[in-house]
């Protein structure tokens, strides 16, 4: 190049400045050749070429000359050049400018050829060292090379322009965006390539850094595009190691499954399909050991069944109110007794008051052919006693001489109440017909007829253990696994019985027995009620998380973040903060973004409910701290 005035050697973009993403060496560039990046439209760039490589493209005879270039040309070029590529996307002019450069740069663009002698578009070798220019028109979807040569090394130091081994700088800006188009770049905002998507939601941007963390959470998405493990990059609340909200069919920590088994006893909660009845207590669940506890341990519909609080045999009584053999159901306290070889009313005897029950202790029974059972001196092979008029041996006849009419062993003078009934004598078994056939002077007593223990009820009036005062029909149930008030069902009514039927008792936590949708390990409803019984009404999803005065009922679209809710002023920051359902309405691309002072509580209020507070916070924070943050792009 001939010697000239100090010629301009830094590419500058007129209007839109680019970005440039790492990109790889065509095809068409000899391999030898290393693109510096691929151009897009957002991003000015800064570099420098160096002298001490040879020039790959340019070279010394006519073949390698590069065929075009204002004012001078064709021109060999000998040092070393910078390679940068780029796409047009739609046909139209394009400028080049070039400034801050410190010797002599010449600028080419060559066509998909990579070629300086056969695809020489358009070139600048003005003797520059400041500012320099080149505009050509380019054709869309076609590959462009931009080539940085530094002339100014290749000739003396005496020369205007020369290079020293330090110089070769320049800045290279691109102006194409809003005449031809160019490659998405995925943070600005803008149609780039004029496919009608922009930014992320290009699938040329599938793979940029800026597209794998949409919700900004510090975490990229999952899949082969980003290799992230955030398994829904559109809600900043779901990623790894998010707190887990149970039973919502939202996977929030990407484990790969929502939370269904709390306790972790290894079944799942009914409330979503499953079979454990308390998914809070590990303890409960099926196949657990049911244990007297007024709980439905293991999950089966009944409370406290095989222990000794529930009545297997269903008559009335359990174990721990006294029934000796809770398999059978004429077993229990209150149980008449019958001739059997049993203890059917559990007081320790077997078959009192039977004709198999020796009641006088003389070695007879009334089966055994005793006659008078209340008398041991009355039995078989007993002595008779002459004049008592008595049959002291139960041979029959007495010896007496007085007349025994109904023949039962005793006239009135051997104390017969009614010598004309053979079922009435003394020592007779008293049975339930209105006599006194003991002639003890009591009517029916120790039958069923009888009220034994003075309640006002006997058996054949319904009373279902006449040796117990306190039970009869209509008795007060208490809790004392006793059916009181003889009903057929134990202790109802009391907080030992599961009233509700939903496997809670009282006394097993159930603060609402009324309820079957109330009872510990419940879900929790906004209803108002303390559903699971903790003491705390409506917490979880419907309590205001992040206090800022609103819950999502209240229209909070973000209810974990204090910057978000209705009454919020929008504040250019990539959020709906003042959830209407667009983001950053009214901010302009390119003015300073806020980036939210870390985690706020906000439980001053914000929006119309703490407006004050949000003022100071604005006014001073930005002057006093708060980041502020620019969108990707500017020079880097």
């Amino acid at each position: 190049m001939p010697t000239s005035p100090i010629r301009p050697g830094v590419v500058a973009l007129l209007a839109l400045s680019f970005a440039a993403l790492p990109g790889t060496a065509r095809a068409a560039c000899p391999s030898s050749v290393s693109i510096v990046d691929v151009l897009t439209c957002s991003d000015v760039i800064t570099g420098r070429v160096s002298g001490s490589t040879a020039s790959h493209l340019g070279g010394t005879t006519a073949s390698t000359w590069y065929s075009c270039g204002s004012p001078y040309s064709p021109l060999y070029q000998t040092a070393g050049e910078d390679v940068y590529e780029f796409t047009c996307q739609r046909t139209g002019r394009v400028t080049l400018d070039v400034t801050g450069m410190d010797c002599d740069l010449d600028i080419y663009i060559l066509d998909a050829t990579c070629s300086a002698s056969g695809g020489c578009v358009a070139g600048s070798t003005a003797a520059s060292t400041t500012n320099d220019s080149v505009t050509f028109t380019c054709t869309a979807l076609s590959t462009y090379y931009i080539s940085i040569e530094a002339y100014g090394y290749s000739v003396g130091s005496s020369y205007s322009g020369y290079c020293a081994p330090s110089e070769g700088h320049y800045t290279l800006s691109f102006d194409i965006s809003a005449g031809t188009g160019c490659p998405e770049d995925c943070d600005n905002g803008l149609d780039d390539d004029f496919d009608g998507y922009i930014d992320c939601s290009d699938s040329d941007c599938a793979r940029d850094p800026a597209c794998c963390d949409l919700d900004n959470d510090g975490y990229d998405a999952s899949g082969a595009l980003c290799g992230g493990t955030d398994c829904d990059d559109g809600d900043a609340t779901i990623h790894p190691g998010a707190t887990e909200i149970p039973y919502d069919g939202i996977d929030q920590d990407c484990d790969g499954s929502d939370l269904t088994d709390v306790d972790g006893d290894g079944y799942t909660a009914d409330v979503v399909g499953g079979t454990d009845c308390d998914d809070g207590d590990a303890s409960m669940h099926p196949g657990a050991t049911e244990t007297a506890d007024g709980t439905d341990d293991d999950c089966d519909g009944t409370v406290d069944e095989g222990t000794i609080w529930y009545d297997d045999d269903g008559d009335g009584w359990a174990e721990s109110g006294g029934d000796c053999d809770d398999a059978d159901p004429y077993q229990g306290p209150g149980e008449a007794e019958t001739c059997d070889g049993v203890d059917n009313d559990c007081d320790g005897l077997t078959d009192e008051g039977t004709e198999c029950y020796d009641d006088d202790g003389d070695g007879y029974t009334e089966d055994g052919g005793d006659c008078n059972d209340a008398d041991p001196g009355v039995s078989p092979g007993a002595v008779e006693i002459p004049a008592n008029g008595v049959d002291d041996d139960c041979d029959g006849e007495v010896d007496y001489q007085g007349v025994d009419r109904d023949g039962d062993g005793y006239n009135a003078d051997g104390g017969d109440c009614d010598d004309r009934d053979a079922s009435t004598y003394p020592g007779a078994p008293e049975l339930a017909d209105g006599a006194d056939n003991d002639c003890d002077g009591t009517i029916d007593e120790g039958t069923e007829r009888y009220d034994d223990d003075g309640d006002g009820y006997s058996e054949v009036d319904g009373d279902c253990d006449d040796a117990d005062p306190g039970v009869f029909p209509g008795a007060r149930e208490t809790g004392n696994y006793q059916d009181d008030d003889c009903d057929g069902e134990v202790d109802e009514g009391t907080d030992r019985f599961d009233d509700d039927g939903d496997g809670y008792a009282e006394v097993g936590g159930d603060c609402d027995d009324r309820d079957a949708a109330v009872h510990p390990g419940a879900q929790e409803e906004q209803n108002g009620v303390d559903d699971d019984c903790d003491g705390t009404t409506d917490e979880g999803p419907g309590e205001d998380s992040d206090a800022d005065g609103f819950t999502p009922e209240d229209g909070d679209c973000d209810d974990a973040d204090g910057w978000v809710n209705p009454d919020m002023p929008e504040m250019c920051d990539g959020v709906d903060n003042d959830c209407d359902g667009t983001v950053d309405e009214g901010c302009d691309a390119e003015e300073p973004v806020f980036d939210e002072p870390g985690t706020c509580s906000c439980a001053a209020g914000l929006g119309t409910r703490g407006a004050g507070a949000l003022g100071a916070l604005l006014g001073l924070g930005i002057a006093g701290g708060i980041a502020l943050r620019r969108r990707r792009g500017g020079a880097r």
